[in-house]
């Protein structure tokens, strides 16, 4: 089952890269956060878009929102691709995929990528529901920021 918009979002406390433990509602009450679903740091896909995310953090941050990358991978691979694309996002590590599965957030139908996480956008209001919510039909899609951009500006 996937939350929607006006539910109240899935609580979860996981690591990050930058620290050891992260509540969503704790960190939400200080201000909205976008969470970012995604398949894998280092696929081309994923590598493409989050060098365009990057580009833009400025525009994030002006808004006061907080994006947060989470998938599966380890920290260590979390770091890796961080430095490699200059990212100033904080990056949520889901390993087992458990904050991913309470979000719908998983591939159902795909000859190669089923059971990954799939790209998926989930904003998080102060009042810990969900406000926007953006999800690929296939991982592969990738959705236009700017639209990503206008679609928060009319909820906040």
């Amino acid at each position: 089952m996937t939350p929607e918009v006006g539910d109240l979002a899935p609580d979860f406390t996981l690591p990050t890269t930058k620290r050891d433990s992260f509540n969503l509602y704790e960190e939400a009450s200080k201000g909205p956060i976008l969470l970012y679903f995604h398949v894998a740091a280092f696929g081309i896909n994923c590598t493409q878009f989050m060098k365009k995310l990057v580009e833009r953090a400025n525009e994030f941050s002006s808004r006061g929102i907080r994006l947060m990358p989470i998938n599966p991978d380890s920290k260590e691979t979390h770091l890796k691709w961080i430095e490699r694309l200059e990212s100033p996002f904080e990056h949520i590590i889901d390993i087992g995929q458990e904050v991913s599965k309470k979000y719908g957030a998983i591939v159902k139908e795909s000859s190669t990528v089923k059971g990954f996480t799939n790209r998926e956008f989930f904003l998080v209001g102060t009042d810990g529901r969900i406000l926007f919510k953006w999800r690929a039909e296939k991982p592969s899609e990738l959705p236009d920021i700017t639209n990503i951009l206008r679609s928060i500006d009319d909820v906040l």
